[in-house]
């Protein structure tokens, strides 16, 4: 019986939404990498699942030209490999990668916050207090990718209002590995209720305009989340090393 993660259709149905349009007028190539890296950082393909270039291709009605540079794309990412003349499937996550990944995220978050402290506006506070908003109704609603998106909107407005956009822009591109991760962990719903509650300690920190409990309270959110993800990594080791190999498949 053919593996799922083995299975041209099976995989177009986790990757592409029903009705998924591209749009004609922006560039294709841009549009198929945004939605393999959604679902790759979200877990609907896994480590080692192969990536179905003509099957992406054909349900899209575009050329392999696109699919071929998004998929160069995602490679410069480490977030898929591809095999010369043979295939091309979802990258695993290392551990040593996660652990970098998390401890450069931290310093450049922590420099964020402690500007951001100092010149937020109002308008950008009543910002984050609806981003917070949002993410705690997707909690509640037991929605835990879109809690995700609303939790990295939280952060990624705090370097808005730091007025440091290359340095969100370093943050997204080291996220990845963490993100993948946490879309294990955030399924539990206590903690998405701590993340919950040190976000507000957060942004009461920034009401406050006080750098220093701003940078204490971020601080201790990213390494009590870093905590809880690498017990998630370990207890999932398997999985997001992709040690189970994908069985022989056709030419993708």
């Amino acid at each position: 019986m053919k593996s799922i993660r083995n299975d041209p259709d099976a995989f177009i149905g986790r990757v592409l939404s029903a009705g998924l349009a591209l749009d004609r007028s922006m560039a294709l190539s841009t549009q198929i990498y945004q939605c393999l890296r959604e679902a790759i950082i979200t877990m609907a393909l896994q480590p080692n699942d192969v990536i179905f270039e003509r099957a992406i291709a054909e349900a899209l009605g575009v050329s392999r030209t696109p699919v071929r540079e998004a998929l160069l794309q995602l490679a410069r990412e480490d977030l898929v490999m591809i095999a010369a003349q043979s295939r091309t499937f979802v990258a695993p996550v290392r551990r040593e990668q996660f652990v970098e990944s998390a401890l450069i995220r931290q310093v450049l978050e922590i420099a964020s916050i402690r500007r951001a402290a100092e010149i937020v506006s109002d308008a950008e506070l009543d910002q984050l207090h609806d981003i917070h908003e949002a993410h705690r109704r997707a909690v509640e609603r037991g929605n835990p990718v879109a809690a995700i998106r609303h939790d990295n909107a939280f952060h990624a407005a705090v370097s808005q209002s730091a007025r440091l956009p290359k340095m969100q822009q370093l943050v997204e591109l080291v996220r990845a590995p963490i993100d993948r991760v946490r879309h294990i962990t955030v399924r539990d719903p206590v903690v998405a209720d701590v993340t919950l509650s040190q976000h507000q300690q957060v942004l009461d920190a920034l009401l406050r305009h006080d750098p220093d409990a701003a940078e204490r309270a971020l601080r201790d959110h990213l390494d009590d989340a870093f905590e809880r993800q690498k017990i998630a990594f370990d207890a999932n080791v398997a999985l997001f090393e992709g040690t189970d190999e994908p069985a022989a498949t056709t030419a993708a």
